[in-house]
């Protein structure tokens, strides 16, 4: 460490005392150059002196590219579906409250021909309306036997029967 802080001190030293002793000019820029490229070599002298073959490489990434754009484009994929689901809920609730019914809507998603996830089949929970299957049927393009519906007075008699 001691060689190494006198080598730079020197090397700087020299540099100095050259770049006073040159011309005004190019001469002088030149002097400069090389005073600052020999000070850099100084500075820089510690790594020239490392053995390579010693130093230990960190392991490989426990994912592989093809592995990490596959996680991504899954991720990517559920993100979509669920903005989908989401929208498509908020359409059909819409189009409930429209027709003055009282709902709550779940959207599941498949995914289309082209791998983009399209509304697939809907949970309605609440009194049916044949009005509002042929809107979800030709608006939204859930199938009528793809649509599930839940109506309360039915479900709540069916758990007090049981009783």
């Amino acid at each position: 460490m001691k060689s190494w802080l006198l080598g730079i001190v020197l090397t700087s030293l020299a540099g100095g005392l050259a770049r006073q002793l040159a011309p005004q000019g190019k001469e002088q820029v030149m002097v400069r150059l090389a005073g600052g490229l020999l000070l850099a070599l100084a500075i820089l002298r510690p790594l020239a002196a490392q053995d390579w073959a010693e130093l230990e490489l960190p392991a490989a990434p426990a994912f592989q590219a093809s592995e990490q754009a596959a996680v991504y484009r899954k991720n990517q994929q559920d993100t979509l579906s669920a903005i989908i689901a989401e929208k498509t809920e908020a359409y059909i609730w819409d189009k409930a409250n429209r027709l003055g019914l009282t709902c709550t809507v779940t959207v599941t998603t498949a995914a289309g021909e082209s791998g983009i996830p399209l509304p697939d089949a809907a949970v309605l929970r609440g009194p049916y309306s044949g009005e509002l299957a042929r809107c979800i049927e030709e608006e939204v393009g859930i199938p009528a036997e793809k649509l599930i519906w839940l109506e309360d007075e039915e479900w709540q008699e069916r758990t007090e029967n049981e009783n």
